[in-house]
């Protein structure tokens, strides 16, 4: 690749709670696309002040030609590889406020490298929306659908008393286009996405509130 790219290849950045920085900056000089691998160097399992490592999110911009697409990926315990076909590709690190006020956020260290060809990727990519404060009885919250997601777990609470109803949207405005019911003590579902999705409401339906900490869960199709 010597000679081949512009800017970083990637690098370590440290981050702060509400920080996000680049980490990776690739441009070929022809605008054809290549099999590139990525990784994303996420913090390690590590001591008593270990942050969910799913509050880092990878912002990914890639692209040939004219022609570029978006996709939002947790960089999870350790990080995760995935491959890409592209010209051009861009890396944001994002550390997300999505800690109730009792919890305490130290800084954490995240990266990510790039090199040519498949590397036989077997992560599963992910991209995690939180809810930072707690969800009362009949209350209803609003994960948006990211891009490229094909299937959602939405997990609460104590599953053994917690009970949840989730609504699938394809417009807000409208009816759901379709319920799936989770009862207490039953597992939360892996539930397939339809391509016209594009918000998950979870509603508490449950006796007690939700404490903070709720999330949806999305598998990528990348």
């Amino acid at each position: 690749m010597r000679g081949r790219y512009e800017r970083n290849p990637g690098r370590i950045v440290e981050l702060s709670v509400g920080g996000a920085q680049d980490v990776l900056d690739l441009r070929w000089r022809d605008e054809i696309a290549h099999v590139i691998c990525v990784t994303l160097v996420g913090p390690p399992r590590a001591s008593a002040d270990l942050v969910n490592a799913a509050a880092c999110v990878a912002f990914v911009q890639w692209g040939a030609g004219e022609a570029e697409a978006e996709a939002e990926i947790d960089f999870g315990l350790g990080g995760v590889v995935f491959t890409l076909p592209a010209s051009s590709i861009r890396i944001t690190a994002a550390y997300e406020d999505n800690f109730s006020g009792s919890e305490s956020a130290p800084p954490v260290r995240v990266g990510a490298f790039a090199s040519v060809g498949s590397g036989a990727r077997v992560s599963l990519l992910t991209r995690t929306r939180f809810r930072g404060s707690t969800v009362d009885p009949a209350a209803a919250v609003d994960f948006e659908v990211p891009p490229f997601a094909k299937a959602v777990r939405v997990l609460g609470g104590d599953q053994a008393t917690r009970a949840l109803r989730l609504e699938l949207f394809s417009n807000t405005g409208g009816a759901p286009v379709y319920v799936v019911p989770i009862p207490a003590g039953a597992d939360a579902p892996l539930v397939d996405l339809s391509p016209d999705i594009t918000t998950v409401r979870m509603t508490n339906t449950g006796a007690a509130p939700l404490p903070a900490g709720a999330r949806a869960i999305f598998q990528l199709g990348i």
